[in-house]
């Protein structure tokens, strides 16, 4: 059995898929729901004393509510379970035991990254498929070519995250202490982010991508952050290599 296949069957067998998966598939569903009835449920929930005097919703509603509610807990979810396949040394005795069994530690890190990156990219591309039907039904069409790219730049953006989590796993000890140095990367993008000359080149801004798209963006956006984000996860795996193979355990 190869250690890609056992990889898969682990993620599998665990469950762990369905964190993520279920994670991006719940707001796909609530997303439009909440946009399409969040003035009735502010009309009901108010009392009288209330008046709402919200807009109409428009389709694109229904993703901007998916892409900001699974933008924080689906990543979260991403990173959890990334970071529990990918801090291999966090149990000293396995990782001795799984070590001498490879001629290099990249044969254990590469399919644990190849597994749980494209878990992530699937969950989203399922959040993204039940939100996209979910809000045709209810509020409207929307744009198939916005709609596919968007949810690719999403999905390469998961990419990095998991890359972060593959790099940040060889300095930290444990599966929780990589869980927070992981999210303090993923928080610190953002806030970098304010300053007007670097955000564009931020893999985050691919974040909302699709919901940038949709609105009517153009294309060359986020060319910027795309060629960031590919040249990012080449060196975070790079990092990842090189310390995990003199990594001392």
């Amino acid at each position: 059995m190869t250690l890609l296949r056992l990889e898969i069957l682990r993620v599998v067998r665990t469950r762990r898929w369905m964190l993520v998966v279920g994670v991006y598939a719940f707001f796909g569903l609530a997303g439009p729901l909440l946009a399409r009835y969040v003035n009735e449920i502010l009309e009901r929930f108010g009392g009288d004393e209330i008046i709402v005097t919200g807009h109409d919703p428009q389709p694109i509603d229904g993703i901007v509510q998916f892409v900001s509610n699974a933008s924080q807990l689906g990543i979260l979810a991403v990173i959890v379970v990334a970071a529990g396949s990918l801090a291999i040394d966090a149990r000293p005795e396995i990782a001795a035991f799984l070590r001498t069994r490879v001629a290099h530690s990249r044969a254990l890190l590469f399919p644990r990254l190849v597994v749980v990156g494209v878990t992530a990219v699937i969950a989203l591309l399922v959040g993204t498929a039940v939100a996209w039907a979910m809000t045709a039904s209810l509020l409207g069409a929307l744009p198939v070519g916005a709609m596919v790219l968007g949810t690719l730049l999403g999905g390469l953006y998961l990419v990095v995250v998991v890359a972060i989590v593959a790099a940040t796993a060889t300095f930290a000890r444990s599966v929780v202490g990589t869980v927070f140095a992981s999210l303090a990367v993923v928080i610190v993008m953002p806030i970098v982010a304010l300053a007007p000359a670097v955000a564009p080149w931020l893999p985050s801004e691919l974040l909302a991508a699709i919901a940038g798209l949709v609105d009517g963006d153009p294309v060359s956006t986020y060319a910027r952050a795309t060629i960031t984000s590919i040249l990012a996860v080449a060196a975070l795996v790079a990092v990842a290599v090189r310390r995990s193979e003199h990594r001392e355990l």
